[in-house]
């Protein structure tokens, strides 16, 4: 076993998916608005903190040990329909793309989420800030739901289990 990822990142992941479904179940609910942007500030800052870690981290979690490449991510998805694809210790270059577009896409939400929940001082009519906030907070749930069905596929296919190793910070070393 190789130790993949460190405490802060699985911390930062699980309190991240804590902070997003709370904030988007409750997206509706006028009850619970301030349970809702709470739940967006805790987003936005796990982000930001994931986001320097991506710098200052080591190994696996660092963005240097996950390239933005689409040409990489194409080629690596299309493998999944002509042939078994390749294992990755780290992000494979299709989940790296996810996991850029969830940070980029959940910092605007939460950004947008900032402006919406405190319209009161602005000097325009908010309605289009509603829009521009709900509009990547769908994108990012698309993501979300990506990222997961990557993970559970990516799991089968490797025979792996990739949850556990995101709770445990560890997977095969082969």
């Amino acid at each position: 076993m190789i130790k993949v990822w460190s405490l802060f990142v699985r911390l930062s992941h699980w309190l991240l998916v804590v902070a997003f479904f709370t904030a988007f179940y409750l997206r509706d609910s006028e009850w619970y608005r301030e349970i809702h942007a709470y739940a967006g500030y805790a987003a936005g800052i796990i982000i930001v903190l994931r986001i320097i870690w991506g710098f200052v981290g080591s190994g696996y979690e660092r963005f240097s040990a996950f390239p933005f490449d689409i040409p990489a991510a194409l080629r690596f998805v299309a493998t999944f329909f002509n042939e078994h694809p390749k294992r990755y210790i780290g992000h494979n270059p299709a989940g790296s793309l996810v996991i850029y577009a969830m940070l980029t896409i959940g910092l605007l939400t939460v950004i947008t989420g900032i402006l919406v929940f405190n319209d009161g001082y602005l000097p325009f009519d908010s309605s289009v800030l509603e829009y521009m906030h709900e509009f990547p907070a769908w994108a990012w749930a698309i993501l979300v739901a990506m990222h997961i069905s990557g993970v559970l596929l990516e799991s089968w296919l490797h025979r792996e289990n990739l949850v556990k190793a995101m709770i445990t910070g560890e997977k095969k070393a082969d």
